[in-house]
């Protein structure tokens, strides 16, 4: 395993989605992975960096960019390009957020896998519970980790979220055993956390 620390992991993200200029299906798709990663350790971090500024603009390209995604899923509207112009163009204002390096980062981080970890049994829905699967995989992979049988299960979970999608598209309705893919996930990422010996302040878990 290769220690990372996460601003550094947050900072090539962001670096990439920046570099991203077109707006296509694949560079709004890209753009919007590589800014939730960003996302994902900067609201980490917030605790001990504070750039709530970052954050908003961030929060609100991720959400733009989402409902371009949606349009290219399912069903594309005649405003779509024009929008993704805007959101491309605005993604400019993000070229000062990059992270300094901000000690006790790799803690904070590992920190809110944790507390992700105690959101599953919580978690209302499918959708909720795709989003702690996503934020894990990220805050994981932010501290040099990888883990294979989580990001399979999120990327089985998106692929699922877009049928979702398109059958709502369709006025159709699909079943889905949401408790089956809190265990998985519950198993996954507790077995992540009690693997792991760089900290040691989790050890009610094991």
């Amino acid at each position: 395993m290769k220690t990372l620390r996460p601003e550094y992991y947050a900072n090539k993200n962001l670096r990439e989605a920046l570099e991203i200029k077109g707006i296509s299906k694949e560079e709004i798709h890209d753009r919007r992975v590589k800014l939730r990663r960003y996302f994902d350790v900067l609201y980490s971090l917030y605790p001990a960096y504070e750039n709530p500024d970052c954050l908003v603009k961030a929060k609100d390209l991720i959400h733009k960019l989402g409902v371009i995604r949606d349009m290219d899923v399912v069903c594309s509207q005649p405003n779509r390009d024009r929008l993704a112009e805007r959101v491309a163009n605005k993604m400019a204002t993000m070229s000062n957020c990059f992270l300094l390096k901000v000690y006790g980062s790799r803690l904070l981080v590992f920190n809110r896998v944790i507390l992700l970890q105690k959101r599953i049994s919580k978690a209302e829905d499918f959708h909720e519970l795709r989003k702690i699967v996503r934020t894990s995989r990220n805050l994981i992979l932010s501290l040099g980790y990888k883990n294979v049988e989580l990001s399979k299960l999120a990327k089985e979970m998106g692929d699922l979220r877009d049928k979702l999608l398109k059958a709502e598209c369709e006025g159709k309705s699909l079943e889905i055993n949401t408790d089956e893919y809190k265990k998985k996930a519950n198993r996954i990422i507790i077995s992540f956390i009690i693997s792991q010996d760089e900290f040691h302040h989790f050890s009610q878990l094991q």
